[in-house]
């Protein structure tokens, strides 16, 4: 059997146990309890897992990347609608929108100055109940989380989770159920939390936008977006979607703005409809759309510069495909989308065409698919495809498949675990 480093690490920490207990009988207080040509230096993906959700049953699993193999299975209370992780990459996120429940998974593996810490993974006994979790994002230590059933935003801050107490940090009720999303920004350390209130008159979208500090108070508002919709952060920009353009959100001396943008040039007459991003990424992803109802309708995607604002369209996917799943790499600064072909493309900050990786997944149906979840780190992309029970890893770098793992079900739903970028890591 070949040896794993992180096997290397099982027993080198069972011998540095065993030193300790020597160490205690001897005479001599200077011997080692180590030699240090026992180093143990691990890469990113021998020590990274991914977290997938099978679409069917109320099932998660975790998988080992140095091994490929399931090495915990948890019990849910529904299939999960959505999965992620917290920026750290040590926690995973499972909402299940028709059971009203938000569960976390410690992977138990994180990253910290050149050094990886290793812990048992566990599902946590914290949970949050409330109506249909649908929307989250994350920027930076924070977590926040749009109920659409009760119009309730809950932030929880990964540091809390860390200590071994996680809670709901901050929260904002908005008033009653609607269709909506929440979302943090951090500003010279200090964070800044936008929501989007109800409908006055109950409408199932709302009409503008708000901006908290800390303290609860308002601090910056845009009135007028009509039917909003999509909302995403990086950094200290955070957008929200209108339909007829945006509300862009960011600094402004010690605190926020909030303005309304109106695209223009090949973009005029679009509004945000949908928006991605990442902890760290210099762009969002934005999906802007024609009016409902308006003929032709057209479709184009974005990304919004984080620093400017500024909008670069991206060209269509070739052969008119559409995308299914999309994904934001923040170290290299790449979009990773997903097309209903099948292939996924990769494309840089600059909104260029860098690779495709053909037959990734079968081709997905235009209606009636199974979500087809794609998560992203450094160099590495994991694919959901619950048509052949398969995580498919993607090398973003060769662009070529690195393999597929079959963990059998319909697996759907998924997230990286473990470091956020490549490279060589001391275990501790």
């Amino acid at each position: 059997m070949i040896e794993s480093p992180l096997h290397r690490f099982r027993l080198v920490l069972f011998v540095a146990v065993a030193a300790v207990i020597l160490a205690a009988c001897s005479d001599s207080p200077t011997d080692p309890l180590l030699p240090d040509d026992d180093e143990v230096l691990v890469t990113s993906q021998e020590i990274q897992q991914i977290l997938f959700a099978d679409s069917e049953s109320a099932t998660a699993g975790l998988l080992a990347l140095e091994n490929d193999e399931t090495v915990e299975t948890f019990s849910l209370h529904g299939p999960a609608t959505y999965v992620y992780a917290s920026s750290s990459g040590r926690f995973g996120v499972l909402q299940q929108r028709p059971q009203d429940r938000v569960q976390f998974v410690d992977g138990g593996i994180w990253t910290h100055n050149g050094r990886a810490h290793v812990e048992s993974p566990s599902l946590l006994g914290f949970e949050l109940t409330d109506g249909w979790p649908t929307h989250a994002n994350v920027n930076g230590d924070w977590i926040s989380v749009f109920f659409d059933g009760s119009g309730n935003a809950a932030w929880l801050n990964e540091q809390d989770f860390f200590d071994g107490s996680p809670r709901v940090a901050f929260e904002v009720p908005t008033g009653g159920p609607h269709h909506s999303g929440s979302a943090t920004l951090i500003v010279n350390g200090q964070p800044f939390f936008a929501v989007a209130p109800r409908h006055p008159e109950g409408e199932i979208l709302p009409t503008s936008v708000e901006v908290r500090d800390r303290d609860g108070n308002v601090v910056a508002t845009v009135p007028d977006c009509p039917r909003m919709h999509g909302n995403s952060s990086a950094g200290d920009v955070a957008v929200f979607g209108c339909v007829d353009g945006l509300v862009l959100v960011r600094p402004s001396g010690s605190s926020v703005e909030a303005l309304k943008v109106t695209p223009e040039g090949e973009m005029e007459g679009l509004g945000l409809r949908n928006a991605w991003s990442a902890t760290g990424a210099p762009f969002i992803i934005g999906q802007f759309s024609s009016p409902p109802g308006q003929q032709p309708s057209r479709r184009v995607l974005a990304l919004v510069d984080v620093s400017t604002g500024g909008l670069t369209p991206l060209p269509e996917l070739p052969g008119g495909t559409i995308d299914h799943f999309r994904a934001v790499e923040p170290q290299q600064g790449q979009a990773v989308l997903l097309g209903r072909d099948g292939t996924l493309y990769i494309f840089n900050g600059s909104g260029q065409l860098q690779r495709q990786v053909a037959g990734v997944v079968p081709t997905i149906p235009e209606s009636g698919a199974t979500t087809h979840q794609v998560s992203v780190v450094e160099n590495l992309a994991a694919v959901a495809s619950p048509s052949t029970g398969e995580v498919v890893l993607v090398n973003l770098a060769s662009g070529q498949v690195d393999r597929r793992i079959n963990v059998g079900g319909s697996p759907s739903r998924l997230a990286i675990l473990g470091p956020r970028t490549d490279g060589l890591w001391e275990m501790e």
